[in-house]
């Protein structure tokens, strides 16, 4: 469950604190040229962004870092 502190393992105790961009890039795959069932040419281009979470725990206050690793379709 992703609501967990991981210390003391208790439901809903997570809060994040801070939010934090570590990466950002564009990855552009190989242009693909089509098949037979795809006759036209499909290009992929993804932007990649890194989140830090900065997160504590309410109950006991342990505090940690989460990373999160965000793709999306980067076509205007």
């Amino acid at each position: 469950m992703a609501f967990l502190c991981p210390e003391c393992h208790r439901p809903f105790t997570k809060e994040i604190v801070r939010r934090e961009v570590v990466d950002d890039k564009v990855h552009e795959a190989p242009k693909f040229e089509g098949t037979r069932s795809r006759p036209y040419p499909v290009e992929v281009t993804k932007a990649v962004v890194n989140h830090a979470h900065y997160c504590r725990c309410r109950h006991r206050g342990h505090e940690w870092t989460e990373y999160k690793l965000v793709e999306f379709d980067a076509r205007a």
